[in-house]
């Protein structure tokens, strides 16, 4: 299949870039990256997306399965209960029954391309790219997102496995995603960005600002535009909860995250 056009540009809109064991619990995922011709997203705008799926079984049957692990770890947004069949209370605000099944379909039916690292990299050249439109980052080797962000023109990502010493290496690109107060503090400590979805009652700390992109700020502008959530480099932002299960959302029971300094010049003592 060709990938590029003539002028260079995109001929795929969706390509798998990686499929083999995740770095959460072995068990094999798939990295599909799409929106390479026709991105929709009206919230983050004109960007590349990335979703990550268990390769087995579709995305709602890991949901309804707990599969979903290998590609969200200990994630508090996952399904509260889950019995094979069904599953309940989920504060995540992605519908897996949209983008991340109608992908995993198409990869199943051998419709989605697999590219090498340096077909990726041209093919996001110049572009913002999302890691992890769904499923966290860190479950995907590092050299995949080396390759997807190398020549693109920026990127945004979020993580729930900070927590992890042998998976915090995705902090390079990817927000700390604070579930408490405490957890904003100590990824400004640590010196990277994080980002805190806000429950009911809740407000922005002093160093945290309200997402640009979000209905309370007004949707003055898009992710691709605004790039506060770049990881390293990123900024310490807040959103409301939205999306479908934000009724279920509920305070974080974790002990509060704990860091090293990652990023010396940024980190705030």
């Amino acid at each position: 299949m060709k990938l590029f056009t003539k002028n260079g540009t995109p001929a795929v809109n969706s390509v798998a870039v990686y499929a083999g064991p995740s770095r959460i619990d072995g068990e094999d995922i798939v990295v599909i990256v799409t929106g390479l011709k026709a991105p929709k997203n009206k919230k983050t705008g004109n960007m590349v997306q990335s979703h990550i799926v268990v390769a087995k079984v579709n995305p709602l049957e890991a949901l309804r399965t707990g599969a979903d692990v290998s590609i969200c770890g200990g994630c508090p947004l996952r399904p509260r209960w889950h019995d094979g069949v069904r599953y309940g209370k989920k504060p995540c605000y992605v519908n897996v029954g949209q983008a991340p099944l109608a992908l995993w379909k198409a990869w199943k039916r051998g419709s989605i391309p697999m590219v090498t690292t340096g077909e990726l990299a041209e093919l996001t050249r110049g572009r913002m790219v999302r890691l992890g439109s769904y499923g966290d980052p860190a479950a995907v080797p590092p050299v995949i997102w080396y390759a997807y962000t190398r020549y693109a023109a920026g990127w945004t990502g979020y993580t729930h496995q900070s927590r992890s010493p042998k998976l915090r290496d995705v902090l390079t690109w990817c927000q700390v995603s604070a579930d408490s107060e405490a957890d904003a503090v100590a990824a400004r400590r640590a010196g990277v960005g994080s980002f805190r979805v806000l429950r009911d009652g809740e407000a922005p700390l002093a160093f945290e600002t309200v997402c640009p992109a979000s209905a309370e700020a007004g949707k003055v502008t898009t992710c691709a535009n605004c790039r506060m959530c770049s990881g390293i480099d990123g900024a310490s932002v807040v959103i409301a909860a939205h999306g479908i299960g934000s009724r279920h959302v509920q305070s974080d029971k974790r002990r509060p995250l704990s860091l090293p300094v990652i990023n010396p010049a940024r980190a705030v003592a």
